[in-house]
């Protein structure tokens, strides 16, 4: 019985042994671009395939068109051919570093420095190579699409439900440790594991979804029910963070009393995501979801203080959005299994819409990019005879555009798979290939080569590894009719690699540095920064903002939640031991206390937005002054050096904030009357509180992890 791993191997290298034989037979120059075609959209499942193909297909047509008509504009001007080519790249660039199509956007960009620098100023040239590369590349996707469905088909349906189980028993479990954690009955470890693991079963689930509508009919039909899955449990993850958020002020009492039909609520809650689990495995549920009322005792709530009403207030609102969200989950997934129920969904508060803005992050991988093209370009037209010519400028964009929109990958970690891809292609090619007369004995040898490196190299994580053994392989061999040798095949291909990565490792400490350590400091003063804005524009009224301002605020919100992501996806790169005394778990620590921070900014201005009465919140103005005024001056302070917080001085000032808002809301109540005061004001006013509150507590805790940290190694510039 023939290994999964097996079976996918054996099919590329089938494809790629039909498309060369077809290439060649039709005397086409070149013939390796359909090979790159077969080796590069192979994957697992018919849907990921397809899905590959067609965007390297587009892609191609779009890039051969754009490389023609640059080519035809500035054929008699050598630099402004660059200028606009390098232009176009860095376009493809910034577009491929912030879309999930990014292999589109990747096609698009060195096809383009493919046909432009292979045709040179020749127009006749350029043409006939841009149809041979459309030619070759529709060639290698037909070839490997008509085998990758009549052999061994893979539809990714199955993944798809997989996952999903997968996913649903996760958040379930998650949810559960959510409301155990409550009563001090789960450890932060244990929600930490969960957490890492539904955030890998949601990458793989948006995946699968997107690769499923192209190969199961099924899931194309009911794609508006599967969307709408997939938005649930975005929405379900989004809501137990927060709840997680607010659960050190909950264990400040005992929710249970406060709220007598609390574990009724959670059995429910937790009930409903098993159910999911049971449709996932197409068992119909036992029931139907049933409704939750919120029974507070009342009489019990008068004896909290503010800020534990406060507290409350917010865990009512959780719990009711965790109502609203596990309801979706249950009807959608109901819908795909067709287990319809006649009740109307609950419709979802939505989500908080993105603005756009110019990224710096991805404006730094377009100047990277241009830089890389512009050095290779200069050398190509100074140094004579430069190994690889054109192709050397080729090369440079190739790589350098995986790179930069890659930046947390170092360029040393392209040396060894390099090396040993050049080192395998060089040998078969001299030795092997010279002793070739036909093409039974060329097939028998592509098919071999490319099977044995589809199978050594089957993981995702060795997808690197596979892309450089099969396209140097293919670029060495050179095959072609008739078949020339040469050893300056490989010496040139060796050195013109040598000069690509010395290029490659330029960009990486120019125009800024990309060593890891270093990184993180810059992300860390311009997450500090963000706060610091924020904090000095939060506005205590629910009188509107202007449009400029608004426009602003959710500018540096949706900035402060992409870097405090850019950290986590640095952490990996950070090497520990430079940094003598730090533990392997106090950045990440660090960086999960500046996650919860970005959330609980934005519930502070969600808080703002909220209708408060006049009466209560007068008084205590200058109480919320003082506290904005102390967190604008913490964030200026960070955003110069992250590591300045003490946080036994912030939890003092906190704590000595906290007892002057409660003493100031007490007398203003007793001013008032509560009678006097609607229920609603009040609670709008707990969530003020509430939100302040945490935003200081996450400071705090930002505070405590960088006590330990070796600061000054991070300081340091290192080549290495």
């Amino acid at each position: 019985m023939l290994t999964t791993r097996t079976k996918e191997s054996i099919k590329t290298a089938l494809a790629m042994t039909i498309a060369y034989g077809i290439a060649l037979s039709m005397n086409w120059e070149n013939a390796y671009w359909a090979g790159f075609s077969v080796a590069f959209i192979s994957a697992s499942n018919i849907g990921q395939s397809f899905n590959k193909g067609a965007m390297r297909m587009l892609g191609t047509l779009i890039a051969v068109v754009v490389a023609l008509i640059i080519i035809s504009l500035f054929v008699q001007d050598r630099w402004l051919f660059m200028v606009f080519l390098s232009a176009y790249v860095g376009f493809c660039t910034y577009m491929m570093a912030g879309s999930r199509l990014q292999y589109f956007w990747f096609v698009c960009g060195f096809v383009a420095v493919l046909v432009c620098m292979d045709a040179g100023f020749d127009s006749v040239n350029a043409f006939n190579t841009a149809i041979l590369r459309s030619q070759e590349t529709g060639l290698g996707i037909l070839t490997y699409s008509i085998v990758a469905i009549l052999l061994w088909p893979q539809h990714s349906t199955k993944d798809l439900n997989a996952i999903v189980a997968t996913l649903a028993s996760t958040q379930q479990q998650l949810l559960q440790t959510c409301f155990d954690i409550t009563n001090n009955q789960t450890d932060a470890a244990t929600v930490n594991n969960l957490t890492l693991n539904e955030s890998q079963a949601l990458s793989r689930f948006s995946q699968l979804l997107n690769t499923a509508e192209s190969d199961s009919e099924e899931v194309r039909e009911l794609r508006q029910q599967w969307h709408q899955y997939q938005k649930s449990t975005q929405a379900l993850t989004q809501e137990m963070a927060r709840w997680r958020e607010n659960v050190t002020d909950l264990q400040t009492f005992n929710i249970q009393q406060l709220l007598p039909n609390f574990i009724e609520i959670t059995t429910e809650l937790n009930q409903r995501l098993i159910f999911v689990n049971t449709m996932a495995a197409d068992q119909k549920p036992a029931r139907q979801p049933q409704k939750i009322t919120l029974n507070i005792d009342e009489i019990k709530v008068q004896g909290l203080s503010h800020f534990q009403q406060a507290a409350l207030a917010i865990a009512q609102t959780r719990l009711q959005q965790l109502d609203k969200t596990t309801f979706s989950l249950f009807n959608s997934m109901s819908a795909i299994k067709r287990f319809d129920y006649t009740e109307k969904a609950i419709e979802s508060v939505p989500s908080r819409s993105k603005i756009f803005v110019l990224d710096p992050d991805r404006l730094l991988s377009v100047i990277r990019i241009i830089m890389i093209m512009w050095i290779a370009y200069l050398s190509l037209i100074y140094v004579d005879s430069i190994p690889g010519g054109p192709g050397f400028v080729t090369m440079s964009s190739v790589f350098g555009m995986i790179l930069v929109t890659s930046p947390q990958l170092p360029v040393t970690k392209l040396v060894v798979p390099l090396s040993g891809s050049i080192l395998f292609a060089s040998l078969i090619y001299i030795f092997v290939m010279p002793h070739m007369s036909s093409f039974l004995s060329l097939a028998v040898l592509l098919f071999t080569v490319t099977a044995t490196i589809c199978y050594l190299f089957s993981t995702p994580q060795q997808g690197l590894s596979k892309a450089l053994g099969l396209a140097l392989f293919l670029n060495i061999a050179s095959i072609s009719n008739p078949q020339i040798y040469s050893f300056l095949v490989v010496t040139t291909t060796s050195v013109m690699f040598i000069l690509t990565l010395l290029v490659l490792l330029i960009s990486a400490y120019f125009p800024v540095s990309l060593n890891p350590e270093q990184v993180f400091l810059r992300l860390l003063r311009r997450y500090f920064r963000n706060c610091e804005y924020l904090y000095s524009h939060i506005k205590n009224t629910s009188q509107p903002s202007g449009l400029i301002e608004q426009y602003k605020q959710r500018l540096h919100l949706q900035d402060l939640v992409k870097v405090s992501q850019n950290l986590s996806n640095w952490l990996p790169a950070i090497k520990i031991k430079n940094l003598s005394g730090t533990s392997a778990e106090q950045l990440p620590l660090l960086v999960t206390s500046l996650q919860k921070l970005a959330i609980q900014t934005q519930l502070l201005f969600d808080s703002t937005a909220y209708p408060q009465s006049p009466s209560l919140l007068q008084p205590l103005q200058k109480g919320f002054f003082d506290w904005q005024y102390k967190l604008n001056k913490i964030s200026k302070k960070l955003s110069v050096d992250p590591s300045s917080a003490n946080n036994d001085i912030l939890s003092l000032e906190l704590k000595r904030t906290i007892a002057t808002m409660e003493k100031s809301l007490e007398d203003t109540l007793n001013q008032e009357g509560e009678n006097q005061v609607s229920k609603q004001h009040r609670e709008h006013l707990y969530s003020l509180l509430a939100a302040y509150r945490t935003v200081s507590a996450a400071i705090i805790d930002y505070a405590a992890y960088t006590k330990d940290i070796d600061w000054v190694h991070c300081n340091e510039q290192r080549f290495v």
